[in-house]
């Protein structure tokens, strides 16, 4: 009988066993709020419409803020971002036909589960909240008068530079923007045109890859303005880069989820004592 609870508690546990090495995330649709999330509102995944759903290899939670005081929050599976991360962007754009101005702000932290509890929980984007720092509103309306809209373009007067193998060309027969794009990273790559097609909004975005592991960041900062001259300049992506950088402090983020990981594997062995001393 003894062998045979043995047997059992072999079969149950290699079982169990394969369940902890599936990773395993929280999804659930989008969530839309008609307030601002902070760390202390945000939304469990515990509504009809969330599951627990095993990915490929990453979950991830999304929280965006709206500048008019809405917000929503996404918990999902294989974004394709990179796994161990929080990633932040902070987007201002202006519509060219009505001249509306609107900021996003987003954050999102991208992790690979190793255990039966899902990584991407409230708790884990919580510390994401509270270790991550945005420029304010004050400091992003600085750069309206960027990327006014105005009837005054000539394309020719767009900065062109490219270091970027992929860097879309510049056609001066319909092009109605002058772009640019510069990632600081290991090396800094710059790609500034004007493309062809219809400019439908001006707009800025910086955003910012925090790695967990190796507490390195990759910027990459676009910008799309119509104006005369070559309001795509690499200075303009400077002061955009100097006055909107957004900060992250990785040690204690790492110090807050790595007690959350630790605390999860001391409640799933808790779980498999009593039913060990059973058995025998």
């Amino acid at each position: 009988m003894i062998l045979f609870n043995y047997y059992y508690f072999g079969l149950v546990l290699i079982i169990h066993t394969k369940y902890l090495l599936a990773y395993k995330c929280h999804e659930c649709n989008g969530i839309s709020l008609n307030y601002s999330i902070t760390f202390a509102n945000i939304p469990s995944p515990t509504r009809d419409d969330c599951q627990i759903k095993t990915a490929k290899d990453s979950c991830s939670v999304r929280v965006t803020w709206f500048n008019d005081g809405t917000s929503e929050v996404y918990y999902s599976t294989d974004q394709g971002l990179p796994l161990d991360s929080v990633f932040a962007l902070t987007e201002r754009r202006v519509t060219a036909w009505s001249g509306q101005y609107g900021t996003r702000k987003s954050l999102v932290y991208t992790c690979k589960a190793l255990n039966t509890t899902p990584c991407n929980t409230v708790e884990n984007l919580q510390s994401a909240i509270i270790f991550t720092t945005f420029p304010t509103d004050e400091q992003i309306q600085k750069f309206d008068t960027l990327i006014v809209p105005t009837t005054n373009f000539d394309g020719r007067s767009c900065l062109q530079i490219s270091n970027k193998t992929d860097c879309p060309q510049t056609n001066l027969a319909n092009c109605q923007q002058c772009m640019s794009m510069i990632q600081y990273s290991e090396q800094i790559n710059t790609c500034a045109m004007c493309p062809p097609g219809k400019a439908i909004a001006n707009f800025f975005d910086y955003s910012t890859t925090f790695f967990l592991n190796n507490q390195t960041r990759s910027d990459v900062i676009r910008l799309g303005c119509r104006k005369y001259g070559a309001c795509n300049s690499i200075e303009n992506l400077e002061q955009i880069k100097n006055t909107l950088i957004t900060d992250f402090d990785f040690n204690p983020f790492n110090y807050s989820t790595a007690s959350i990981s630790k605390l999860s594997i001391i409640v799933l062995f808790m779980m498999f004592i009593p039913k060990l001393f059973h058995l025998l």
